[in-house]
């Protein structure tokens, strides 16, 4: 996540705080007497979501939320000084689950995989137990309260977890932009709003009975939330559980449950969540494999067709050298100007056709069988030559040049990194040159980005690219160029990830595309 100004930020804080309040008073419901634990709390999800998103510099505002919501709502049954401890022991304990899921191995926002909502619920389930611990004997100490205590506990596990893993889920999608949009999306079709309906109509259904069979039939709940996992996986489910929480806390306010039963249900409630997100994800995931397939069905058969061309333009290209030195000969033969300038462009048009050629033949040599002509490379003064040429011919974008202080030599196919080079370049002075309301510009960058790695870093002040261009601007065959066609990038990834290194791509409103390729060991000599 990009750094926040102060601007933003006090905004992002001060709306925590007003959420929290607002939701700690809403789900101060059967508070348990002297211990005041209630059997649904979905404001630690806010607490933990902040942490992520900003980091630990956020614990003191969870602090103070958790601080005032204390004062505010539990006055009459607390202390200043129980209320500090209790805000210090819920600010650790969230903190601690916050740095579980951002560790050296971060959960994804966009949740895509069963490991990353595995891990969420394992942190979850853990945190919460441990966090009620502390809390629990913090309330003992403070307050002298030992009956019941057991009681608390569970009830503070089971309302912690299920307020958790019913809407963090929710809020760390939508903090992704590709997750935000599918959900927005969701929420204009008819289908997912007749399913949520179909939900709706199962909890009325099932609070509409006595207190004696809601428990038995509260597994209906299943079948349209199922329905709603297998069509629109955890984009769908995640909203449709807030539902199903909201829909149950309604019901049990309106048939007056007692409160043994509401801790019941909601034990049911975390089963249905836990059953409807892994069946979700399975189906984020086979979705996934099945986009994955189809691109590599569409590169594959792209190098086939690379193939057939390499073959079919070798002749042609070949020819075109031999006419343009059999012209320079015939021209050498002659009484010429010396300010002729037909013999230069006759020699450019054999570099260049000869450039060709090696193009399509190492292109032709990759497809076939992943074969390279390495060879030791000055990765400065081949990107010197290449930004040079490029600003020569787009006068009118202002390019910067910064090499590497050091000598940076990488063994590569030169002819195969110089056409990333080349694409990479020409998409950033494209898309300069078209954003008209600031200035055209490139800037390349190289750099020694340790542990063994290079990097190059093309920047450009076109409009960049956002958080959903960059899950699919790598695919074969997709291009936002009129006249493109979609392969360039797709194969410059692939030409990078041969060599050891990394292409990718930073989202911003300006271009950033980098890639990385591992160092030679002369390169400190």
């Amino acid at each position: 996540m990009p750094e926040p100004t102060r601007r933003r930020l006090f905004f992002i804080y001060a709306l925590f705080v007003v959420a929290y309040l607002v939701l700690d008073r809403a789900s101060y419901l059967f508070p348990l007497p002297g211990f005041n634990v209630t059997p649904w709390n979905p404001q630690p999800s806010l607490a933990i979501a902040l942490l992520m998103l900003v980091g630990q510099k956020a614990i003191w505002i969870v602090y103070l939320a958790i601080l005032v919501a204390e004062l505010l709502f539990r006055w009459e049954v607390t202390s200043l000084y129980s209320a500090m401890l209790v805000g210090a022991v819920l600010a650790l304990g969230y903190s601690a689950m916050a740095t579980a899921m951002r560790g050296s191995r971060p959960i994804a926002l966009s949740l895509r995989h069963r490991e990353d909502v595995a891990r969420l619920l394992v942190v979850i389930t853990v945190g919460s137990l441990l966090t009620g611990l502390a809390l629990i004997l913090s309330v003992m100490v403070t307050r002298g309260l030992l009956e019941g205590a057991l009681l608390a506990w569970l009830r503070f596990w089971i309302g912690d977890t299920v307020g958790m893993v019913v809407s963090l889920p929710l809020i760390l999608m939508l903090s992704n932009e590709v997750r935000r949009k599918q959900i927005v999306g969701l929420a204009h079709s008819r289908e997912y709003l007749g399913q949520c309906l179909a939900l709706i109509a199962s909890l009325v259904l099932v609070f509409s009975l006595p207190e004696s069979l809601q428990l038995e039939f509260f597994y209906l709940l299943f079948l349209p939330l199922i329905w709603i996992a297998v069509k629109h996986g955890l984009a769908g489910t995640a909203p449709a559980m807030v539902f199903a929480q909201v829909g149950v806390i309604l019901g049990v306010i309106g048939s007056e449950t007692s409160s043994l039963s509401v801790l019941e249900l909601q034990a049911l409630l975390l089963a249905l969540a836990i059953a409807g997100f892994f069946i979700a994800v399975v189906v984020d995931e086979r979705q996934e494999i099945s986009e994955r397939l189809q691109r590599t069905l569409k590169l594959a058969a792209a190098g086939e067709m690379a193939a057939a061309i390499a073959h079919e333009l070798n002749q042609p290209l070949t020819a075109l050298n031999n006419y343009a030195q059999a012209c320079r000969a015939i021209l050498g033969k002659t009484e010429a100007s010396p300010d002729d300038p037909l013999p230069r462009v006759l020699g450019q048009i054999s570099a260049e056709a000869m450039r060709a050629g090696d193009v399509i033949r190492r292109l032709r040599d990759l497809f076939k069988g992943g074969r390279l002509e390495r060879a030791e490379c000055d990765i400065n003064g081949l990107l010197a030559n290449i930004v040079e040429d490029f600003g020569q011919k787009h006068p009118d974008v202002a390019v910067t040049w910064q090499a590497s202080p050091q000598r940076l030599v990488a063994c590569i196919d030169e002819v195969q990194v110089a056409m990333v080079l080349r694409n990479l370049l020409q998409n950033a002075f494209d898309a300069a040159s078209k954003n008209m309301n600031r200035e055209k510009r490139v800037d390349v960058v190289v750099r020694e980005e340790g542990h063994g790695f290079l990097r190059v870093d093309v920047f450009d002040s076109g409009t960049g690219v956002t958080e959903v261009r960059r899950e699919k601007i790598f695919e074969p065959f997709h291009s936002d160029k009129l006249s493109g066609m979609g392969v360039g990038l797709s194969l410059s990834r692939t030409i990078i990830e041969s060599h050891g290194g990394l292409l990718g791509v930073e989202p911003g409103p300006e271009g950033r595309f980098y890639f990385t390729l591992p160092l030679h060991e002369t390169s400190h000599e």
